[in-house]
């Protein structure tokens, strides 16, 4: 068999022994794992795209006066969502409602597990993106390395089992780089309309896809210029014919990435649409705001002037003014209420595998190797995240460590002919075998210089560990321990919560003064606290403070992987 052939297949079958471990991981993790934060919103966004295409159902009654129209990025835009993956994914829920006579689905979330299902097709397309990017840049063995270490991750395998945007903007990001890493130099299609148009999809996918596929673009580029001479002084040439050579080869990078952009920034307002005349989606957008928020009057001149808006547009405003300050995190037992400029790098460190990581120190014995495009293009991703205000999780970095594995891949095997294959497969071996052990709580996994997965309620938060998705844990605790009555103090929107055997407290809420006073509201009862809300917040209201500082005086009687669990049914000893 040619060469050729042969590798093409020996890729196929990689990538079906890729798949078919990651299917099999996610789709069990999805059936353990309860529902997320973020989910029941994507649900409702994607259901009513599906709707803007089709016929209304039955029982949707006509739009009021004011309603906003029904257009499929609509309600995703006015949160900041870009349609594409809401929508990717609720095909299997509107199908069900299709089926059902066109009648809206009384809880779509019963369809959870469909949706979450078709977050794979995108996991499908990111190793495929990723292999063929790691091949194109340092041969076939570093493409089945690179994709090899982004399906053994437990990261990338914990929001793969979601119906989240997080893997549908990587995967369309990975995409775009790929195709412009294989178009450089080329003609017209390859060099500007196809990456165009991949780029148009990732920011279908997310808005975070504008800033990291220009930094992106940039990157290639600039190493590709270098690599190719465009940037070199050819040996006699004088100053001023190497300046000119220099500026006009600046030139056309300039215009071809403008070109680029313009592309993709095309393809995705077009494929968003524009409201109908007396929609204002911006005076929405502006509601959406905290009174105190600066930049409110501007958003309420806007959108009294603009009638007809792009809903792009009116993604990018709620994004913009949601990133503009700094917004709380949580990061090595510390709480920051403006966040801290660190963390994206601090977390990437502590949920990157050790194979992963040993296998990036032993890249940079050959820096020549390790200085490669796809190294500076991760290098460009991390800088861009030290300015990020929106710190809620390591699922915002994917991007940056898909892009970084394959640097370190073709680092490993470009740098070391003969071993680096074989440490690269050994490493993707023992990442899928963390993996399996923390199975199916990736969204909490931790690498051991950082502790490990038990250390991760004093070091993260958010969805780097509490996303909402507990209560399975917690439901299988109280059923194992006698099934005691129990309250809930719980960052989430999971149905569950509000259905037996828990009962929600809402201790924020309350107006309680004194520790007594929280006890009261507790009942003779178990509390379970989530970690999120131990975590962020904690001077939210006076009462959430009082019940804060009562807690650190109590020592829980059980953890589950996002649960503290007091008991209350006793008194408490008496303190000093």
């Amino acid at each position: 068999m040619p060469a050729g052939r042969r590798d093409f297949w020996t890729d196929a079958a990689w990538l079906a022994v890729l798949m078919g471990w990651a299917a099999g991981y996610c789709l069990t993790a999805a059936a353990r794992t309860g529902v997320t934060y973020d989910e029941p919103f994507y649900l409702t966004a994607g259901l009513d795209g599906w709707r803007a295409w089709g016929a209304r159902p039955a029982d949707d009654p006509p739009p009021g006066p004011g309603e906003l129209p029904r257009r499929w990025a609509a309600t995703s835009a006015l949160h900041g969502v870009m349609p594409l993956p809401p929508v990717a994914v609720t095909a299997p829920v509107y199908a069900a409602e299709v089926r059902a006579g066109g009648r809206k689905l009384e809880a779509p979330l019963d369809h959870l597990r469909s949706a979450r299902a078709v977050t794979l097709a995108w996991l499908a397309l990111l190793l495929v993106a990723v292999l063929r990017l790691g091949r194109a840049t340092g041969g076939p063995w570093a493409g089945r390395v690179a994709a090899g270490l982004v399906a053994a991750d437990p990261n990338f395998l914990a929001h793969a089992s979601l119906a989240t945007t997080d893997i549908a903007a990587g995967a369309s990001l990975l995409a775009f780089t790929w195709v412009v890493y294989a178009g450089r130099g080329g003609g017209w299609w390859g060099r500007v309309l196809l990456p165009g148009l991949w780029y148009g999809v990732a920011v279908l996918c997310k808005l975070s896809g504008m800033l990291y596929g220009g930094v992106i673009l940039v990157a290639l580029e600039v190493a590709w210029r270098f690599s190719s001479g465009g940037l070199s002084r050819p040996p006699g040439a004088t100053l001023g014919t190497w300046a000119r050579s220099a500026l006009s080869a600046t030139a056309r990078s300039v215009l071809a990435a403008a070109a680029v952009i313009g592309v993709g920034l095309g393809v995705a307002a077009a494929a968003c649409g524009v409201s109908d005349p007396g929609a204002r989606p911006l005076a929405a957008v502006a509601r959406a705001m905290p009174p105190t928020e600066a930049l409110r009057p501007r958003y309420d001149e806007l959108a009294a002037r603009y009638d007809r808006v792009p809903y792009a547009a009116v993604a990018l405003a709620f994004q913009g003014w949601h990133n503009a300050e700094g917004r709380p995190t949580f990061l090595n037992g510390t709480y920051y209420p403006n966040g801290v400029w660190y963390y994206f790098p601090a977390v990437v460190a502590m949920k990157t595998p050790l194979p992963v990581l040993l296998l990036g120190l032993a890249a940079l014995l050959r820096p020549r190797a390790a200085a490669n495009a796809l190294a500076l293009a991760a290098a460009g991703l991390l800088a861009t995240l030290l300015t990020a205000n929106l710190q809620i999780g390591v699922r915002l970095a994917l991007p940056v460590m898909a892009v970084g594995y394959a640097a370190v891949a073709v680092a490993v095997c470009r740098g070391f002919p003969r071993w680096g294959p074989r440490a690269g497969l050994a490493a993707v071996a023992v990442t899928a075998a963390v993996s399996g052990w923390v199975w199916p709580h990736g969204l909490g996994y931790l690498n051991q210089l950082a502790g490990g997965p038990a250390a991760a309620r004093a070091r993260v938060t958010d969805s780097n560990l509490d996303w909402g998705q507990g209560l399975p844990d917690l439901a299988e605790w109280h059923r194992a321990n006698g099934e005691p009555p129990i309250a809930l103090w719980y960052f989430g929107t999971d149905p569950a919560a509000r259905q037996p055997p828990f009962e929600p407290i809402p201790v924020e809420a309350s107006g309680v003064r004194t520790a007594g006073e929280f006890r009261a509201a507790v009942g003779r009862r178990v509390l379970a606290v989530g970690a999120t809300v131990v975590t962020l917040h904690p001077e939210a209201t006076p009462a959430k403070k009082v019940a804060l500082a009562h807690l650190l005086t109590l020592a829980p009687v059980a953890r589950t992987p996002t649960f503290l669990i007091y008991d209350f049914r006793t008194p408490p000893p008496e303190q000093p």
